[in-house]
């Protein structure tokens, strides 16, 4: 392994490392360069980040995939900072100039509700008069204290909703060990109470994956997409594989689309409330269902079935591996059978049904209160 000079991006990038890689048998073959910018710009291959730098890299990958797609859009993101999500105002202001190359744009709020206000207002920024974007994607972060401030704002926001060319994403930072929290948390109840689906990744890949199937579902659905992310996840160091077609996102064909609109007086508020609770609800269930966002693992023929979601699935793996089930053959052995939730709530019914067929037991694992055991029992 070699280190090459330092080369300079662009006058404000000074410094930029780069190593080439490669070894004494494939000195003839061509190497590829490694940069530190590559947990951002790298489109093919693996990457190592941390939590919240995936947080940072998915909305570039949004932008990738929609100039593939032909359309020009681009995201605000604003929020107020708060561990486990207090490096990510930094790292965005860090990386402001590869952000502003994806038409990326960080305002950072005076508090978590202006915040909030400011990324739902974007969506109404593509009907405006001199538009320069087909769409704009509104993100809002902050941890679960700064939820509880903004819901009203959020609660507005979902009702006035996104476009098929937007979408809006509030990411939560949990602390349910409370390592740097007053209290511990777990904010899927109040998600849940806003009318907002609820999408928790494990890992720093399924940060990546799960979080453009969360915007993916914003879109289809035109309802806010909440995207819980806990300290474990946020101050998780991994690699995770990129592709421009890791990701294949499909939009239920027929049926609603939502258009938002900033009238929120009665009768449009009503209208609104109809399509909240009617097809914006049920074209989210149809996104879940259709990209496989929850899966089942384990038996076919199996006794005991276990429902789980986020950084409780791989404890739960964890705990299997220590009993000597560590894998899918030994799970069939031994008659168990999994479903792995990527989204939630809102529940999918069919996949809990699906899961159920056969079983003698079912527990369910997660953080805090029960939350999916209600949900699992309604499906049933």
């Amino acid at each position: 392994m070699t280190i090459t000079a330092p080369r300079r991006r662009t006058p404000a990038s000074p410094g930029r490392r780069r190593i080439t890689r490669g070894t004494r048998r494939d000195r003839g073959a061509a190497r590829r360069e490694i940069s530190l910018e590559d947990k951002y710009l790298l489109e093919e291959g693996r990457v190592l980040l941390t939590g919240v730098q995936a947080l940072v890299r998915l909305p570039l990958d949004q932008h990738r995939a929609d100039r593939r797609r032909g359309l020009h859009t681009g995201t605000m993101i604003s929020g107020y900072q708060g561990s486990p999500l207090g490096g990510l105002d930094k790292e965005l202001q860090r990386n402001r100039e590869i952000c502003a190359d994806h038409h990326v744009f960080h305002v950072p709020g005076l508090n978590e509700e202006l915040g909030a206000t400011s990324a739902w207002g974007s969506q109404l920024a593509a009907g405006l008069p001199g538009a320069r974007y087909d769409g704009a994607i509104g993100i809002w972060y902050g941890k679960a204290p700064g939820l509880d401030r903004a819901t009203d704002a959020l609660r507005h926001g979902n009702f006035v909703g996104v476009s098929r060319t937007g979408g809006g994403l509030a990411v939560v930072g949990d602390d349910p060990s409370c390592k740097s929290s007053t209290i511990p948390s777990a904010s899927e109840p109040l998600f849940q109470s806003l009318h907002v689906p609820v999408f928790f990744p494990g890992n720093v890949q399924e940060v990546l994956d799960l979080g453009l199937h969360a915007l993916g579902c914003s879109r289809a659905s035109g309802l806010w997409s909440g995207f819980k992310i806990v300290t474990n996840v946020a101050d998780a160091v991994g690699t995770a594989a990129v592709a421009p077609d890791r990701v294949d996102v499909r939009f239920p064909t027929a049926g609603y689309e939502h258009v938002p609109s900033g009238n929120l007086l009665a009768p449009a508020s009503l209208e609104m409330e109809r399509s909240l609770l009617g097809p914006r609800t049920e074209r989210a269930l149809r996104y879940a269902r259709e990209n496989g966002v929850n899966r089942i693992e384990g038996a076919r023929d199996a006794w005991l079935g276990i429902v789980c979601a986020g950084k409780s699935y791989y404890d739960l793996r964890q705990a299997l591996r220590d009993m000597g089930l560590g894998d899918d053959g030994a799970l069939e052995r031994a008659g168990v059978r999994i479903l792995k939730l990527g989204m939630l709530w809102p529940l999918e019914p069919e996949i809990v049904r699906q899961v159920a067929g056969g079983l003698d037991e079912i527990v369910v694992v997660e953080e805090k209160r029960a939350f999916l055991e209600p949900l699992v029992k309604e499906a049933l």
